[in-house]
């Protein structure tokens, strides 16, 4: 059994790894372009010139670039997190209870996914009902978001900036399975490598080849 689960993890770290990949320069241009948005903002502004557009393309980027490297900090647990009840708890304990905050966090991750397939205008009937079936909600009354808004300055459709969003969660799940199977490969084997934490692990292995 633990052996078919390391199969598993290992098949889902190296997707993961490999969607990283991608997001990390992703990321950085996204960055340099708000670099360069706030820089020539606050120039136009001591100069006296008209740049509204500015203002427009930190709308976007801001929330898009959240989301781009929200798969990477959730996977690496480089978000902000409250960790002073799990370091008291024994090893044992201390992977049950990750495994029982990403189970939860895998239950929000999949409404979020729901709201935000709706937010772009696609209706998720199957997710819904898992989602009522697990947790009684009813996300089927809330439509799908449909009219055109678009952007002032920029006309650009508010819809196609949101599609980030469901992109992004779904990927934030597929780092959710992969922590959910190391807890519970921990929980069975605290010894084997695919069961320290994604951090601990990619930064030994980095090292080896420093």
């Amino acid at each position: 059994m633990t052996r078919a689960m390391a199969r598993l993890i290992q098949a889902l770290r190296n997707l993961n790894r490999a969607i990283e990949s991608v997001l990390n320069p992703v990321a950085m241009v996204l960055m340099v372009l708000m670099l360069f948005s706030v820089v020539w903002g606050v120039f136009t502004r001591l100069a006296g010139i008209s740049a509204p557009w500015t203002d427009k393309m930190m709308l976007i980027l801001l929330p898009t670039l959240a989301f781009v490297v929200a798969p990477i900090a959730y996977r690496r647990s480089a978000n902000v997190a409250l960790d002073l009840l799990r370091d008291t708890l024994p090893p044992r304990a201390r992977n049950i209870h990750g495994l029982v905050m990403h189970l939860a966090i895998l239950v929000m991750l999949l409404i979020g996914l729901d709201l935000t397939l709706r937010k772009v205008g696609i209706d998720p009937a199957p997710l819904s009902a898992l989602i009522k079936g697990l947790t009684g909600l009813d996300l089927s009354v809330v439509r799908p978001f449909a009219p055109p808004i678009r952007i002032p300055v920029l006309n650009i459709e508010w819809r196609y900036v949101y599609q980030v969003m469901p992109v992004c969660i779904a990927l934030m799940i597929l780092g959710n399975f992969e922590l959910i199977l190391r807890h519970v490969l921990a929980i069975f084997d605290p010894d084997l490598s695919l069961a320290r934490p994604v951090r601990s692990l990619e930064e030994s292995e980095s090292k080896l080849w420093d």
